[in-house]
């Protein structure tokens, strides 16, 4: 009876919330014509949408997330992102337990929706809904996440508190039930592949044991590991985030009962010395994961574990991989280090050029000029780049030009930043070598971004803290002194 129920409810889900994404889609799929697939993803949002946020991830390799903000508010409603690889659109609250992660293929096409969802009587969530516009995998299978979150909070195996979020409750068996019960409900109905049957019931069965693992190890309870039905050693999850996360669930509840924060680097410790539990390949495989947080978290450590890890590590796929990572980080390092670029200077992407600040005004002498100085990490700057867009898009190029200079530490970042931000190919892109000693920083007293000077025609500040792009005074200031 309760399979019935479960169909007729996922039934009801399915063809309300289809119906609407398709009256979006419509348009954009009869449109569609079938062709190579590009080095690159499209991301758009239904126009009604006023306002959303979201994390991409790039590169497997970057410490932080990437920002993407689309919307009315935000000025901007797609993104066309340059890569070769999968993007990972990731998001969610913790405190309610609403999780969502979208694998983004190169040359895909993502038209994202907002469900209001209700999570009490009194409170509801905006979830994103997604729709591939050209690509072989069902709805149903796009928005898994978005149907287990629904069910989870109609059968109470989520429970949002009014007031406050400490006293919501999750039952993780539950929350595993629904898990199956949707599976098999969606298989039943032809709404999903054999094979995402199959992969997404194995990680949803390697969630559920790694929960039961952290609930064992925080209420100090004795697990039989063995109850479990995960194979500790199976080289064929190796590839699966889910099976990393339940052996380093694994580690802590048999070495660490009693402490409640535990580094990496202790934990690799640990596990190069253990015997019992994990044979050599899953040793490598777990001590390769382990490294990669210790590259993110304790930094200063790094090359010396990544030595420990070459002395252990017999496998030829984990030594190229960070070979590549290593030589990355060196080359990414070089690009801005103070030894061999002098203070002050900038470069950008199109052609390496490395340039002084006066040489760049100079070369745009005869327009006016508006200095943006912006990071990857600050969330005002990039809000703000939208409206540069229709700055440019505004005056003509032959009396206005925008230099962007950028802050950043990481060159990685900034890269990956300038692709997102339509920027990759512009000339007057720069980052700038060694920041706070610059004479920049200190001529023009910048201690806070997002920063604007602007410039006149013969190369004189007119304001050196000049209004905002989303500001229409700063419009009014170019037009004045054309």
């Amino acid at each position: 009876m309760k399979n019935i129920y479960t169909i007729l409810l996922l039934l009801s889900i399915l063809s309300c919330t289809e119906k609407k994404i398709n009256t979006i889609i419509e348009p954009l799929v009869n449109n569609k014509v079938t062709t190579k697939k590009r080095n690159e993803v499209f991301i758009k949002v239904n126009d009604t949408i006023d306002s959303f946020f979201t994390n991409l991830t790039l590169d497997e390799m970057q410490a932080m997330p990437d920002m993407l903000y689309l919307g009315k508010k935000e000025n901007k409603s797609s993104i066309t992102i340059p890569t070769d690889t999968t993007v990972y659109i990731i998001g969610g609250d913790p405190f309610i337990s609403m999780f969502y992660k979208l694998e983004i293929e190169k040359g895909d096409s993502i038209l994202i929706n907002v469900e209001n969802t209700r999570i009490n009587s009194s409170k509801q969530v905006k979830y994103p809904v997604f729709t591939h516009l050209n690509s072989d995998k069902s709805w149903s299978e796009t928005n898994f996440d978005y149907l287990l979150f629904k069910q989870n909070l109609n059968s109470e195996a989520i429970v949002i508190d009014e007031d406050k979020f400490q006293n919501n409750k999750f039952s993780i068996k539950q929350i595993h039930k629904n898990s199956n019960l949707l599976l098999d409900s969606l298989k039943a109905i032809n709404s999903i592949s054999d094979e995402f049957y199959r992969s997404t019931k194995l990680d949803q069965q390697l969630k559920y044991a790694t929960s039961k693992v952290r609930e064992a190890r925080k209420q100090h309870l004795k697990l039989d590991i063995d109850s479990l039905d995960i194979k500790i050693n199976s080289e064929e999850l190796f590839e699966r985030n889910e099976y990393v996360s339940f052996l380093k669930a694994l580690v802590l509840y048999k070495y660490f009962q009693n402490d409640k924060r535990v580094s990496n680097t202790v934990q690799f410790d640990v596990v190069t010395k253990e015997t019992k539990l994990f044979n050599q390949s899953t040793k490598e495989m777990l001590l390769s994961a382990y490294l990669k947080s210790i590259y993110f978290l304790e930094k200063s450590k790094f090359q010396n574990y990544l030595a420990k890890f070459h002395t252990i590590n017999t496998s030829n796929k984990f030594k190229n991989k960070w070979h590549i990572i290593v030589q990355n980080q060196q080359e990414n390092a070089k690009k801005l280090d103070i030894n061999n670029r002098t203070i002050g200077i900038l470069s950008n992407l199109v052609n390496d050029n490395q340039l002084t600040f006066e040489e760049i005004l100079l070369k745009e002498k005869g327009k006016i000029v508006l200095v943006d100085f912006w990071a990857s990490w600050c969330v005002p700057c990039r809000k703000e780049m939208p409206f540069l867009e229709d700055l440019k898009a505004t005056f003509n190029e032959t009396e206005f030009e925008i230099i962007e200079i950028s802050i950043d530490k990481e060159y990685s970042a900034w890269v990956r930043a300038s692709k997102l931000e339509n920027l990759s190919t512009e000339e007057n892109n720069y980052i700038i070598a060694d920041w706070k000693k610059s004479k920049l920083y200190n001529n023009y007293n910048i201690k806070t971004i997002p920063r604007y000077l602007l410039f006149d025609k013969f190369g004189k500040i007119i304001d050196d803290n000049a209004p905002r792009p989303s500001d229409n005074e700063l419009a009014s200031l170019i037009k004045a002194n054309l």
